[in-house]
C-alpha cells in the first residue's frame, strides 16, 4: 500500500503559531515573491506502537514509530517520531528525528489533529539552516502499517536548488571530497523528483 501526503492550507496557522513558539523566527518573503524551494521526500513507515503514559492531567494515548527512506534526494540515516494527545484527543504533539549524512533535521516538533475519522501530524524544524514542513495523514489514530509508503514534497526556507546545495556543501565540509561529491550528486536528483511527483499527482 502506498499513499501520498502533503500539509493542508488549514494548517498553515497552526504552522505559524508553532515557528513562533518554538523560537524559529519567520523568514520574510523574498522581493520577487520567488517561491520557496521544496525537498521530494518518500518514507517507509511501519504501523505506530500505541501505548499509554499516566500524566497529571490524565492518562494520554502516545504512539512511537519509525521513518526510513529519503529526503531532498539523500537517504536517511535516522528516523523515528512520538507523538500524543493533549487535554483533547483531537490535539496533541510530540517530536521526531530525522537525519542524513548532510546532517540532521533540528528541533524536530509535531503537532497532531484529528477529526475523529483522520489524523494529520504536521512535521517541522531545521534543516540546513532552512526551515522545513511536512504533513503525514492517516485513517484513524495511528499512521503507517505494513507497506505504507508515504511520498509529498516538504516545503522549506531554501528559496532555489542552488542555495539547498550549497547549504548541503557547507554542512558537509567536513567530509572527504569524494563523499561530500557523492552527496551533491544525490541532491542533484531532488529537481528530477519533485517534477516527476508533480506530473504524477497533477494527472490523478
Amino acid at each position: 500500500m502506498r499513499y501520498r501526503a502533503r500539509w493542508r492550507p488549514a494548517l498553515a496557522g497552526l504552522l505559524t503559531a508553532a515557528w513562533l513558539s518554538a523560537g524559529i523566527p519567520q523568514q520574510m518573503p523574498t522581493a520577487s515573491g520567488q517561491a520557496e524551494y521544496v525537498l521530494y521526500y518518500s518514507l517507509d513507515i511501519p504501523l505506530a506502537i500505541p501505548g499509554l503514559t499516566l500524566t497529571d492531567e490524565g492518562t494520554k494515548r502516545t504512539y512511537v514509530g519509525a521513518l526510513r527512506g529519503s529526503l531532498g534526494g539523500l537517504p536517511l540515516t535516522d528516523g523515528s517520531y512520538t507523538y500524543a494527545n493533549g487535554m483533547s484527543q483531537r490535539a496533541g504533539g510530540g517530536t521526531f528525528t530525522m537525519a542524513t549524512k548532510a546532517g540532521p533535521i533540528r528541533a524536530g516538533q509535531i503537532l497532531m489533529t484529528s477529526d475523529g475519522r483522520q489524523t494529520t501530524l504536521l512535521f517541522f524544524g531545521t534543516y540546513l539552516g532552512a526551515r522545513l514542513s511536512f504533513a503525514l495523514t492517516a485513517g484513524g489514530d495511528q499512521i503507517g502499517g505494513a507497506g505504507v509508503v508515504a511520498t509529498g514534497l516538504a516545503d522549506t526556507t531554501f528559496q532555489s536548488h542552488e542555495q539547498y546545495v550549497a547549504a548541503l556543501r557547507e554542512a558537509a565540509a567536513g567530509l572527504p571530497p569524494a563523499a561530500r561529491d557523492e552527496l551533491v550528486t544525490a541532491a542533484d536528483r531532488n529537481p528530477r523528483l519533485v517534477r516527476d511527483y508533480q506530473q504524477k499527482t497533477s494527472s490523478h
